[in-house]
């Protein structure tokens, strides 16, 4: 298959040519899916040069597809190390710098990409970084999902999902396969790997299965992260245990009450630092610390006791010790940035290496710890590689993945602030039309984002694959993306402020917010449009219930019966923790927060969004509440995803939900009002109604 190059080139090498440059130029939906997106960078041991992913569309549009690139540090231009039409990522250096290892699908020699056994299609192969045939190294059955290096190179550590029995695997051709729950549960075993010879051994097995690991610089030791299930809830009963490398049984090294995770060995040997609840609980809301234990055992110490927020931040992140190990680098929220920290061993205060607007992650340090490389993007400009001395140098830009960006409109999300229940000060973020002037009022689209504890932020505007704001924006809307009580970025307290009142509270936030932009002049009180994604479209079956303001809306993989997505999710524990009751206990309280059992004051024209394979929200909450809706006379529709789960990751069908939220919203917001026939024996209701029933 051909692949369409990806040009990727440094800041110092974009010199703009003279003379007027011609007018930006509008999005469309194909010009989304088609930006790049670059990951994972990694510095090499000698500071010289960074290995990053980078991700495109195929050939045909069918998929995306990931490669290796190459980016010299001090400027240039990269170029691609791995190139195949499926995915290879995960690169990392050898400790002499001399390869690169990565994780890619690609077929392995003399196994038939069809070949129904072969399981673990995900291998570690290795590559030259000056370029070359890649070659295969492992050979695991159940695939590898992550490994790690020793210091001297000799060995890799890899965590491979413990593949299905022969016995399985002939009931299945036999069609003999009833199963249960616990019989198909997909463990994480611990292997390490002799990299000269190829030969394997498994460390872990039985009622233990590995989350994350790190090896102690003699490669003689790993920590790893256990728990007793791969259940997602399970993960508050990880601990970290150490093994040995030769092989024995698991040691505890921390057991404290919720999660311990994430382990990292320090270079000196000392100490493992890790992620942790630090033994306050179990709750899905409360803040993860960042926390050492010394390696032969002993008390936690918590380094990020005084920060007041979870370290990690948007999609995890990874902790990185510095050389001298005395320190160790995070990530986390804050507000509607993300930034990289600091945490000092000897319990020095915190300290930020970044700031500003951006969205700065997955730090790495080359050997020495003078070059940091990480990534940032702003509301402007899409993600790309960056690079600055350590500690305190300036951030330069090292990779130019979509300069074709530059040639098309920029939107940029403006922090915008309200106050709301209880006089509290909210914060969201605007995005308004390009040619939009102050006191022209526009059609507003409210966007609702999910968690609860997910945070409206940064991101870059256009690189949105659920949402086509840049579609929205250029066709005159204004878009309003709050974080109301229960966010993340903003505190333990204010995550947790929404517990036992989902759809309360974050509710009036949320409309305060809509009152503001209209009191502003900016939005249009009778052209007001609502959407949400998982607990965002919780939150617009929940608004619908309560107001009619709303011309349109779409509920996208949303919660509306919390009674019958308890225990058809696969987090039940997630509810118990934020409802503080199963439903058995306090049935009046499930009710009262499911929206499908308020259907009957839904006048809002309101479609629906749904993954047929979505483990996390199940596809039945959308058929339930689509149901509903034409039962009771009120004009929706659902459309449905195959094979994706909690949000779509095919392009088509990414590009086909994109279009379902611009076409149903500006047909109901802007558009004639064209009411569906009703079900027999039911009357259409309206579809109009601007009361502010809020």
């Amino acid at each position: 298959m051909k692949l369409r190059p990806v040009l990727l080139v440094a800041v110092a090498l974009a010199v703009l040519a003279p003379g007027a440059r011609s007018a930006p130029r509008p999005w469309t939906i194909a010009d989304i899916l088609a930006l790049k997106v670059v990951s994972d960078p990694q510095v090499s041991p000698d500071g010289r040069w960074i290995a990053c992913v980078v991700q495109e569309l195929n050939a045909d549009s069918s998929d995306y597809q990931t490669d290796v690139w190459l980016a010299p540090v001090s400027g240039g231009e990269a170029r691609r190390l791995t190139g195949s039409p499926v995915a290879d990522e995960n690169p990392r250096w050898s400790p002499d710098g001399k390869l690169v290892a990565f994780l890619s699908e690609r077929p392995r020699p003399g196994v038939k990409p069809d070949d129904s056994a072969d399981e673990g299609k995900r291998q570690i192969w290795l590559i030259r970084p000056d370029g070359g045939e890649a070659w295969l190294l492992s050979g695991a059955k159940g695939g590898v999902s992550a490994f790690e290096w020793t210091r001297d190179g000799a060995t890799i550590a890899y965590l491979s999902k413990e593949p299905k029995s022969d016995e399985r695997k002939k009931k299945e051709k036999d069609k003999d396969d009833a199963w249960t729950p616990r019989s198909m549960y997909a463990w994480n075993r611990l292997w390490v790997m002799d990299v000269a010879s190829g030969k394997a051994k498994q460390l872990t097995s039985g009622d233990l299965h590995v989350s994350g690991f790190s090896l102690s610089p003699d490669g003689r030791r790993i920590a790893f992260a256990g728990q007793p299930t791969p259940l997602i809830p399970d993960r508050f009963k990880s601990d970290i245990y150490v093994i040995a490398a030769s092989g024995g049984t698991p040691v505890p090294l921390v057991t404290l009450r919720g999660s311990d995770a994430n382990p990292a060995w320090s270079p000196d040997g000392r100490w493992v630092a890790f992620q942790s609840q630090d033994g306050r609980g179990d709750d899905w809301y409360t803040n993860d610390f960042l926390c050492v234990v010394p390696a032969a055992g002993g008390p936690v110490k918590n380094l990020t006791a005084s920060f007041d927020e979870s370290v990690g931040g948007l999609a995890g992140g990874r902790f990185v010790w510095t050389p001298d190990a005395g320190s160790i680098l995070f990530q986390a929220q804050q507000r509607t940035a993300q930034h990289l920290f600091r945490a000092f061993v000897d319990g020095a205060p915190v300290q930020p290496l970044t700031s500003g607007p951006e969205l700065n992650a997955a730090a790495s340090l080359d050997a020495r710890g003078a070059t940091l490389a990480f990534l940032r993007e702003d509301s402007e400009h899409p993600r790309d590689v960056w690079r600055m001395d350590f500690p305190g140098g300036t951030p330069a830009r090292v990779t130019d993945a979509n300069p074709v960006a530059r040639e098309k409109l920029a939107f940029k999300k403006q922090p915008v602030t309200w106050k709301g229940a209880d006089g509290w000060d909210i914060e969201g973020l605007l995005i308004t039309p390009p040619d939009w002037k102050p006191g022209r009022r526009v059609p507003l689209v409210l966007n609702v984002h999910g968690g609860p504890a997910g945070t409206h932020s940064s991101t870059c505007t256009v690189n949105s694959r659920i949402y086509p704001w840049p579609l929205f924006a250029q066709q005159g809307w204004a878009i309003l993306l709050p974080n109301p009580r229960g966010s993340g970025g903003y505190g333990e307290a204010f995550r947790a402020a929404n517990v036992r009142d989902w759809g309360g509270k974050d509710y009036e936030d949320t409309m305060k917010g809509v009152d503001a932009m209209i009191e502003r002049g900016i939005a249009d009180k009778d052209r007001l449009a609502v959407c949400g994604w998982s607990y965002g479209g919780f939150m617009t079956s929940t608004i619908v219930t309560k107001t009619d303001r709303f011309k349109a809306a779409v509920v996208g993989a949303g919660v509306t019966d919390e009674i019958s997505m308890t225990f058809t999710s696969d987090i039940p524990e997630f509810t118990r923790s934020y409802f503080k009751a199963w439903p058995w206990e306090d049935p009046a309280f499930y009710v009262e927060h499911s929206a499908l059992l308020h259907v009957d004051r839904v006048k809002t024209p309101t479609s629906l969004v749904h993954g047929q394979s979505d483990d996390r929200v199940p596809t039945s909450q959308g058929w339930e509440f689509y149901g509903a809706l034409q039962r009771v006379g009120v004009p929706t529709d659902l459309l449905l995803l195959p094979r994706q789960p909690h949000g779509p990751r095919e392009p088509r069908l990414q590009r086909a939900t994109q279009q379902w939220h611009l076409d149903w919203l500006t047909r109901w917001t802007l558009g004639a009002e064209r009411v569906p026939a009703p079900l027999p024996g039911r009357k259409a209701r309206p579809a109009s109604g601007t009361g502010a029933g809020h």
